[in-house]
């Protein structure tokens, strides 16, 4: 799966220079966060947890969260960058700050709500998903069906939409 949000773009999140920190072990900072391998593992990370989430009941498909990703989709860069931010602490294995943790959980419940289809990403196609669609069965095929509610004992049905 490709990156959901760019090292470069993270730092829209989070504050660049606790990010350069985060992104070494020998008590410097980066000079740059693109191409570093540790902001990109985490963003990775990040996207996968997603991924995992959102793909539940194919709801979603890797390739519309790329598209999101793709399209600077505000709120899936957002998830991405705070369970990143959650793992650039745990990985140095201290305690976590606060204000990290409530960013982690709150995206952990935002994503068990996508799962569970309480909440959705902006694709047109799953928005449209709740609307209901007239369907009508013609006579010929309901007879077939011999369903209980054909029984002469109900009134008959009307099988043409109202004009």
């Amino acid at each position: 799966m490709n990156q959901l949000l760019a090292n470069a773009d993270f730092i829209r999140y989070a504050d660049e220079r606790l990010l350069k920190e985060l992104a070494k072990d020998d008590n410097t900072d980066a000079s740059t966060l693109v191409g570093n391998d540790v902001i990109t593992y985490a963003l990775l990370r990040g996207g996968e947890e997603i991924a995992a989430a959102a793909t539940i009941g194919n709801v979603y498909t890797v390739t519309d969260l790329e598209t999101l990703g793709t399209a600077n989709n505000a709120f899936l860069q957002g998830l991405v960058a705070d369970l990143a931010l959650c793992y650039l602490f745990e990985r140095r294995g201290g305690d976590v700050p606060e204000s990290v943790k409530a960013k982690a959980n709150r995206a952990a419940g935002i994503l068990n709500d996508i799962r569970d289809g309480k909440r959705v990403f902006a694709i047109t196609s799953n928005r449209d998903a709740g609307v209901a669609q007239l369907s009508i069965v013609n006579s010929l095929v309901r007879q077939q069906l011999g369903m209980t509610a054909d029984d002469p004992f109900f009134p008959s049905r009307q099988t043409r939409p109202y004009q």
